[in-house]
């Protein structure tokens, strides 16, 4: 005995007669159907008996159940939970294995692959941010993809997804290309200058600190809406306001407050000014009005109110609206070490200098001849030689030229393999922890045909 999906039993009990004619009797014994309290309504296909499974009626039925199922007859639904099957699509569903590895949706959960297909590939082509990097994890991705099956092959699907973001954001950073900024040969003016790592383009790396948040908050707010949601189906409004919308309202609430005109010198100039950074000018934002900010901390307080009426042992998180918020800084923490470790590797094995005087933007240095022309300009800040071109052509610098082209595809190799031990497990902390905790808990069981309780057969 076991579940099959009511639409597909007429294509199940003809495959199973096909293939072994009169040799097996197939037989519908109940239909049910869940509400997404979890609930169930069972009707015997014979039309006998059925109704909802409450609390006392349920119970008696399922007694009687386990009888029959003891005695020789069948086990009709009793105690057991609907199997989950998750069906995403082609472009979704490889991400199933994300979410299948914190935990198999419930049947009465949300679930949240869609999400995670959405936001994790974003998360970490963000983190990495590099043309090169790019394009061999997609090719990395396409090769698993290609030649194998399983977790494998959705394992790649995901890296080619993560992959192209990457080469995306790398674009966006001013066509990074491990760690080499391209717009610089191209000879072409680039909005963004870099990631944040040259005095130049310090305002960038403060302004993506601000993107990090942001997103934190739009990412938290999408988890406490459908909490929201999920607890009006199951139980009532009062509910949903009391587990929810309390939640929402303190998130919101706080960080209103926090970019507003309230207490303005307490704040860091960068969380206003990082608006007009990223619009190139076009918009400025100087916070928001004191009056809403009060008003912000007002819903806030609010929802201390309901929460300490609905769940008052969860008023000792009060504060993981905003601390939740902050860990999504980590997303430009990585993106500046990741961008670092690239041009650590690019300095030693090329070299660098400075320019406008030590305040502008990093530029390599590939021959002696350029490394001259900087040590001899006076705008122009050297970094460091690089082992490629600071030696003139003789045995030494033909073994400084073999060293500096080995650190350069080590070093690059190893920024690769730490990019998915960073990116893809910060990225991955995210969903799991921070979204997963606000509307998530997992522990469905997988759909399989025949169930898993056999009574009179064996699996030898």
């Amino acid at each position: 005995e076991g579940w099959v999906p009511t639409e597909t039993y007429p294509d199940f009990e003809a495959a199973v007669v096909d293939a072994v004619g009169d040799h097996v009797e197939v037989e519908e014994l109940e239909r049910a159907s869940f509400t997404p309290d979890g609930d169930h309504h069972t009707e015997r296909v014979d039309g006998e008996g059925g109704g909802s499974a409450d609390e006392g009626a349920a119970s008696a039925e399922r007694e009687t159940e386990t009888a029959v199922a003891t005695d020789g007859g069948h086990a009709a639904h009793g105690t057991d939970d609907p199997p989950v099957v998750q069906d995403n699509g082609s472009a979704a569903g490889p991400f199933q294995l994300l979410v299948q590895a914190f935990g198999r949706p419930k049947y009465s959960e949300f679930d949240p692959t869609l999400l995670v297909f959405l936001t994790f590939p974003a998360m970490f082509g963000f983190m990495i941010g590099d043309v090169g990097y790019g394009v061999l994890y997609a090719a990395i991705g396409f090769f698993m993809y290609s030649n194998y099956e399983g977790a494998f092959r959705e394992l790649g699907s995901v890296a080619m997804w993560a992959g192209g973001f990457t080469i995306l954001f790398g674009i966006y950073f001013g066509i990074d290309v491990f760690g080499y900024h391209a717009y610089q040969l191209l000879g072409v003016h680039w909005p963004v200058e870099g990631k944040g790592l040259s005095p130049a383009d310090l305002n960038w790396g403060l302004s993506f600190l601000v993107v990090s948040v942001v997103f934190g908050i739009v990412h938290l707010n999408v988890g406490h809406v459908l909490s929201f949601v999920s607890t009006y189906r199951q139980h009532d409004l009062k509910h949903a306001l009391y587990e929810g919308g309390s939640w929402l309202l303190i998130l919101n609430g706080a960080w209103i407050w926090i970019f507003s005109g309230v207490f303005p010198n307490a704040k860091p100039d960068f969380l206003f000014e990082a608006v007009s950074v990223l619009t190139f000018g076009a918009v400025s934002f100087s916070g928001f009005p004191a009056l809403v900010g009060w008003a912000g901390a007002a819903a806030a307080g609010l929802g201390l109110v309901l929460l300490g009426i609905g769940e008052p042992p969860e008023l000792a998180e009060f504060l993981s609206p905003i601390v939740n918020v902050i860990s999504y800084a980590r997303i430009m923490a990585v993106l500046l070490a990741k961008g670092g470790m690239a041009l650590a590797v690019n300095l030693l094995a090329f070299g660098a200098y400075i320019d406008g005087g030590g305040d502008g933007s990093f530029h390599f240095i590939f021959t002696p001849s350029y490394l001259a022309e900087v040590q001899n300009t006076a705008d122009y800040e050297l970094v460091f030689a690089g082992l490629t071109t600071a030696f003139e052509p003789s045995a030494v610098g033909v073994i400084a030229v073999a060293g500096g082209v080995a650190v350069a595809l080590v070093g690059h190799l190893v920024v690769l393999l730490l990019g998915v031990t960073s990116a893809g497990i910060q990225a991955v902390r995210l969903e799991y922890v921070e979204f997963f905790g606000t509307f998530y808990e997992g522990g469905g069981r997988a759909y399989l045909p025949f169930g898993r309780h056999r009574q009179y057969t064996r699996d030898d």
